[in-house]
């Protein structure tokens, strides 16, 4: 299920995603979203049933651009486990270059919108999860060790999204020799 995308919808969420980032969930109403996206909040309501859905629905779009970034279709023929390294450090650049969706995500995964999501995917797989559905393929196709998923996501993702955390907060560029290093130890720890 993609989301249907108008430009007056892609307003809407960019400019929640701004005031999101600014203020937090709660200094985001309606009323203000509506005046930043310059359009009438019966509009946002057409849309969106309730603020909740909006944000819901912010997070699909945010994650269908970061898999657009993230998993390019010139690398789909690639050995697993460079394609592990390249989705890895697509991640990376792509969060450190995109500072906005960085900050919105983190404070999704961080919130309650999140809980129904999560178990979504866990429990029912949901098609949307792309990297969740790259790890399964490794496991199915034994290029990983026989752990659960969730172990594997923590470990894939937990140390992609602390050195994004200090190379932003530090106002650092991360080196190419810095992820290798890094996704290197993790293939290590993860390949069957």
């Amino acid at each position: 299920m993609n989301i249907q995308l108008t430009e007056k919808k892609e307003q809407i969420f960019r400019s929640t995603l701004q005031l999101v980032n600014a203020g937090g969930f709660h200094g985001s109403p309606m009323s203000k979203i509506a005046k930043e996206a310059e359009v009438a909040v019966g509009s946002i309501y057409h849309y969106f049933p309730s603020k909740d859905d909006l944000i819901i629905e912010l997070y699909w779009y945010c994650k269908e651009i970061i898999n657009k970034h993230i998993f390019l279709e010139e690398q789909d023929n690639l050995p697993y486990d460079q394609r592990f390294r390249a989705v890895w450090k697509n991640v990376v650049l792509f969060y450190q270059d995109h500072e906005d969706l960085f900050s919105f995500m983190e404070q999704f995964y961080g919130s309650p919108f999140y809980e129904d999501i999560r178990k979504n995917v866990f429990q029912h797989k949901c098609e949307r999860n792309k990297i969740f559905h790259f790890l399964e393929q490794g496991l199915e196709e034994k290029h990983l060790k026989d752990l659960h998923v969730r172990i594997l996501l923590a470990a894939y993702l937990g140390p992609a999204i602390s050195l994004v955390r200090s190379s932003l907060y530090e106002k650092t560029k991360i080196e190419e020799s810095q992820l290798d290093q890094l996704v290197d130890i993790i293939w290590n720890g993860v390949k069957k």
